[in-house]
């Protein structure tokens, strides 16, 4: 069965998106996160493809993670943990955000 007709026969608009987040709402939860967990990171270096990845790995971890007690930023931060102590992580920031 076509897509577009089934959503059309079940009377639901099948050009709305179904998550919808932009990076500058992304880029705010990762201040307020950096900022609640109190973590020293170099934002202003964080390089433009390095955002990109962290982008990309926010929008998996939306998929993956619930919101609550920060999982999505903490599983992003803690899968990109090798190129964000150029930024400033530190290993006991990662034993912080660990999930065990």
């Amino acid at each position: 069965m076509n897509a577009t007709k089934l959503l059309k026969q079940k009377g639901i608009n099948y050009n709305k998106s179904v998550l919808q987040i932009n990076r500058q709402e992304v880029l705010e939860n990762f201040l307020k996160f950096i900022k609640e967990w109190e973590l020293i990171i170099k934002v202003d270096n964080i390089s433009k493809r390095d955002w990109k990845i962290l982008f990309d790995n926010y929008a998996n971890a939306i998929v993956t993670y619930h919101p609550e007690n920060n999982h999505q930023e903490r599983a992003v931060f803690l899968r990109n943990e090798k190129m964000l102590k150029k930024y400033g992580l530190t290993d006991k920031d990662i034993m912080r955000l660990d999930f065990c």
